[in-house]
């Protein structure tokens, strides 16, 4: 992680369970094993895994060896919390994030003020939030709150495009809610993507938006940022600013592969090779 400090660190939640990887949990467990220590485990966050599959995680688990994970609110916040207990008395299982969608409310903002108020994690929750509504409330919202953090939907099959990405970016950095990425970052610049059908944003350049929105550039200014496909313009607005700046609002971006965006990283000299 040569060229930007610690930009690349824990920088890609592991989705390998979710579309369109699809991978079993018992193997997606296992390859979260296998690259502890490994260049790769440096880049790697969490292992995400859906609430109703607690007990098979628990099952894979390896008591020996601690494994890191973000449950997925598919049961609903009542199964969520379930889930959250059942981990309790397993140690090497270490919670650290949920992730959630708030109930449908119009406008959006009232749906995630009543999800707020029934919340009882220690662990930081995600909020995912609808990028065709009002996000702006809801952030809003979450930045009232000054705890609990946004989730934007990236792909795989539907891709935000780059002015209500940007907006996103931009909005969610002035009121200071951190935010996390998902679906379809599995390049550095923009690219298209033959299994989906489409055209997806490039992780490269969202990290990018980050650093000029926190430097007060405009939105019009992130969008260009995130339509470029010319690497050395990207890394120059990214720019050589303290790197836990920009993570400290975004946190990270979950993908399905990991070494896609690894071998990405170590092309650009952000990730040391395995």
């Amino acid at each position: 992680m040569s060229r930007i400090g610690g930009l690349a660190l824990e920088l890609i939640d592991d989705a390998a369970m979710f579309p369109p990887g699809n991978a079993a949990l018992a193997d997606a467990v296992k390859a979260a094993y296998a690259r502890r220590d490994t260049p790769q485990g440096a880049v790697v966050g969490p292992l995400l895994v859906p609430a109703s599959a607690v007990e098979d995680l628990r099952s894979h688990a390896d008591p020996t060896l601690v494994l890191g994970v973000a449950l997925i609110g598919d049961t609903g916040l009542e199964g969520l919390a379930a889930a959250r207990d059942a981990l309790q008395d397993d140690a090497w299982i270490v919670l650290t994030q949920v992730e959630l969608r708030p109930p449908t409310a119009d406008p959006p903002s009232q749906g995630v003020s009543s999800l707020l108020a029934e919340l009882s994690f220690t662990a930081p929750a995600y909020v995912e939030l609808n990028l065709e509504t009002d996000f702006v409330g809801a952030l809003e919202v979450l930045a009232d709150d000054g705890l609990e953090r946004a989730k934007f939907r990236t792909g795989p099959y539907t891709v935000p495009p780059p002015e209500l990405l940007a907006k996103a970016i931009g909005t969610a950095v002035r009121l200071g809610v951190r935010f996390k990425l998902t679906g379809g970052l599995h390049q550095a610049l923009p690219a298209h993507d033959a299994e989906t059908g489409q055209h997806h944003h490039g992780f490269l350049n969202t990290l990018a938006a980050t650093s000029l929105a926190i430097s007060g550039a405009n939105d019009e200014t992130l969008v260009d940022v995130l339509r470029s496909s010319e690497t050395e313009r990207v890394l120059t607005a990214l720019g050589t600013r303290d790197a836990s700046r920009v993570r400290d609002s975004f946190c990270s971006f979950g993908s399905c592969s990991i070494d896609e965006p690894f071998d990405e990283l170590v092309r650009l000299g952000l990730a040391d090779p395995s």
